[in-house]
């Protein structure tokens, strides 16, 4: 007997989303099912955009801290260089992330402690220039996590997805849902907050440019030494990174029981678990105010409402209730295994995750 060919790894693609004739099915899907939600959700959105606007505050340095440290950041935190107890360090010192006027944002480091007085920014760097206004450093924190580290979650969804319809995996058909009709929106509709026309109108736009949003994805620089294990090992087993630790480990045993091939335990992690955990644990903060461009003086009304509509409609959750995709509502063995893994780790967080990017 042959033995049985391995097959190959995902390979992370943000822009390979396009409707080609044997996923067309997923696109009509998506239109059907999960477009319309967005109309609903920007129409709450200006509401609660609206709301906000009478309690939003400026960051505070705990605020910055708190979003490193409960968001996929988290996987950047290294002790600091000098040595001193309760003090962190995050370095980014590669960056190809360009913003509208022609800014770009090359590198950026953060030095923080913490005591028993909470969190205090040390120092904080842009492009090799020191930065004092927090409102400014909690943007530039934002973007980056936002276009970058986060973006990076959703690279190996549309190779995922092409690989479940193409080889008809049956196990997995809940995580072929959504992700490359949503990605070519993300890229290629006027709807995009990325440089879309009616993106613009609504209220909704970002200051990224597409190119460098795409660019970035496959930049994997920052990732580069900086597993999770290691992570959580700096800062303790009550964290983010430990949390996403387990939960990856959660999701390699369930494929071992469901006879899933181990090489694709990497972008399945990242299509299901951290994309749907990191867009959870980034919606906590919604009454800070700052604008989203990192290079504007000061955060004018219509800035802080920019910020908010982006955040309400993109950073915030928006699926369709009567088809959601979460793990708990998909009644087949590997996704309620999963489903049961994960909430002996969080109960909060599994009942977060979907079985694809859904949003």
């Amino acid at each position: 007997m042959k033995p049985r060919k391995e097959s190959s790894p995902v390979h992370p693609d943000l822009a390979d989303c396009h409707p080609i004739p044997s996923v067309a099915h997923l696109f009509r899907r998506h239109w059907f099912l999960q477009s319309p939600m967005y109309f609903i959700r920007w129409i709450y959105a200006v509401f609660y955009s609206l709301y906000l606007l009478l309690v939003l505050r400026d960051p505070t340095d705990s605020d910055i801290v708190e979003y490193v440290e409960n968001t996929t950041l988290a996987m950047l935190i290294r002790l600091a260089r000098n040595g001193r107890p309760e003090e962190y360090d995050v370095t980014v010192g590669d960056c190809k992330l360009r913003a509208s006027g022609g800014y770009k944002l090359k590198s950026w480091s953060l030095t923080y402690k913490k005591g028993n007085g909470g969190a205090e920014i040390l120092r904080f760097s842009r492009n090799g220039v020191e930065i004092g206004d927090r409102s400014q450093i909690f943007s530039t924190v934002f973007l980056y996590h936002v276009h970058s580290l986060h973006t990076k979650s959703h690279v190996f969804s549309n190779g995922v997805a092409r690989h479940i319809v193409e080889n008809d995996v049956k196990t997995l058909l809940e995580s072929s849902y959504t992700s490359m009709p949503l990605h070519n929106a993300l890229l290629h509709s006027c709807q995009s907050p990325l440089e879309g026309t009616v993106a613009k109108l609504l209220g909704y736009i970002c200051p990224c440019t597409r190119e460098s949003v795409v660019e970035e994805s496959r930049n994997m620089s920052a990732l580069k030494g900086h597993q999770t294990k290691q992570c959580w090992e700096v800062r303790g087993k009550d964290t983010v990174a430990y949390k996403l630790f387990r939960l990856r480990q959660a999701l390699q045993v369930v494929m071992k029981r469901h006879a899933i091939d181990q090489n694709w335990l990497e972008a399945l992690f990242n299509h299901t678990i951290v994309h749907s955990v990191d867009h959870y644990l980034s919606t906590q903060q919604a009454h800070l105010r700052f604008s989203l461009h990192p290079w504007d003086a000061g955060c004018t009304t219509y800035q802080a409402f920019n910020t908010n509509m982006f955040r309400v409609l993109i950073s915030f959750p928006t699926l369709n209730p009567l088809a959601p995709n979460t793990l708990r509502t998909i009644h087949k063995p590997f996704y309620q295994d999963l489903y049961r893994e994960l909430k002996k780790i969080d109960p909060k967080i599994a009942d977060t995750v979907t079985a694809s990017v859904m949003y």
